[in-house]
């Protein structure tokens, strides 16, 4: 007769699968634990089947009635433990682990194992999402890296270095699922919503599955606005950008200034703001993601040019930002920099990142000064 050995599982890991098959959620089992969700989260992709409902429960849909079994090695006691817990209003908020309550002897718990205690059978509070509406609507799972794909709809143009990041996920894994939608014609492969920096960034971490959340109630507008929220008020998020993702909400699905606003968060005042920098030229737009540009001289010059069209009886003329004159190609560009730099002007603002305002109209006097003496001489 053989026997089949089960592999010993550490006491605190089998503690923590036993909250999570008692129904406990992931955030839940982290606080009373002290583990980092991301810990246990990784516990979770561990065990064959199971995935994380909205609700941030486990479930198994390859089950019936989607109950996760208890993992082999962990005592069925540990699971009367968990369900207890779960039970108790008053339950203490240590993240320290209790000890399993004592319970009194009686048959049903001294003969060995029940047939079926490896599974879900009671009935807390709090029960896991079970059957369809286990995925009705978001759920959480792990998904391969190379099944997510750029939606065609993305706003975000450069994800910026991520080299930190990359860092911090091979120590602690992600933290912060992605947000993605299921691909419209390629069956089981996604489209990314929210989460480009994550992604890139394990993408540099040599990670081969991310944390998901998986969005099947959402169109085509809606996946616009999810991308605005995620990314409309990160600072390296560019003013172009936010731009064209307001524009694409208002040209393509006939979104008000308003109604972006509500939907962002935003004041209404600030989109009208980027949604004017849609007037520039597609070269002035490229200025002014470089930085050659500054976003307030494009708005001044747009409202100036709004105010002309206004006094020429709203004759609409294409247009376009005329190029600086003081810029580092004047042939007095070294003289004024260099004046500059001896006079100490370190913190005023640079006229075509050569020189202020004070030097240039120093060095542009003193040729004026050589120019009337030779024309004089002459």
């Amino acid at each position: 007769m053989t026997t089949t050995a089960t592999t010993a599982i550490p006491e605190q890991t089998s503690r923590v699968l036993a909250l999570l098959v008692a129904g406990h959620t992931m955030q839940a089992v982290a606080t009373r634990s002290g583990w980092p969700i991301g810990s246990v989260r990784k516990l979770i992709t561990k065990q064959p089947g199971w995935q994380v409902d909205k609700n941030g429960r486990v479930y198994n849909p390859g089950r019936p009635g989607y109950k996760v079994q208890l993992p082999d090695g962990v005592p069925v006691e540990l699971l009367e433990w968990a369900r207890q817990l779960l039970q108790e209003t008053d339950a203490p908020r240590s993240i320290q682990f209790q000890e399993p309550a004592q319970q009194p002897a009686s048959p049903s718990n001294s003969v060995g194992p029940v047939a079926g205690a490896d599974a879900i059978d009671g009935d807390p509070p709090a029960a896991p999402i079970r059957g369809a509406a286990a995925i009705d609507g978001p759920i959480s799972t792990d998904l391969p890296l190379d099944r997510i794909h750029d939606h065609p709809g993305n706003i975000r143009d450069n994800v910026g270095d991520v080299t930190e990041l990359a860092d911090s996920i091979r120590v602690h894994g992600i933290l912060q699922p992605l947000t993605v939608q299921p691909h419209p014609t390629r069956p089981g492969h996604y489209q990314l919503l929210a989460g480009h920096r994550r992604r890139a960034a394990a993408l540099a971490a040599g990670i081969a599955n991310v944390p998901c959340v998986v969005r099947t109630d959402v169109d085509r507008a809606t996946a616009i606005e999810l991308m605005l929220v995620e990314n409309v008020q990160r600072s390296d998020l560019g003013p172009i950008e936010k731009a064209e993702a307001y524009g694409k909400l208002r040209d393509d699905h006939g979104y008000s200034a308003t109604k972006i606003a509500k939907k962002t968060g935003l004041a209404q005042s600030t989109v009208s703001y980027f949604l004017s920098l849609l007037e520039l030229s597609p070269a002035d737009r490229a200025r002014v993601k470089s930085g050659e540009l500054a976003v307030g001289d494009a708005i001044a010059g747009i409202r100036r040019k709004r105010k002309h069209a206004r006094q020429a009886g709203g004759e609409d003329r294409s247009w376009s930002w005329e190029p600086d004159y003081l810029t580092q190609t004047h042939p007095l560009a070294k003289k004024a920099a260099r004046l500059c730099e001896a006079r100490e002007h370190t913190t005023r603002r640079r006229i075509g990142q050569t020189a202020c305002g004070q030097c240039w109209e120093t060095v542009i006097r003193q040729d004026e000064r050589v120019v009337i003496a030779a024309e004089a001489e002459a």
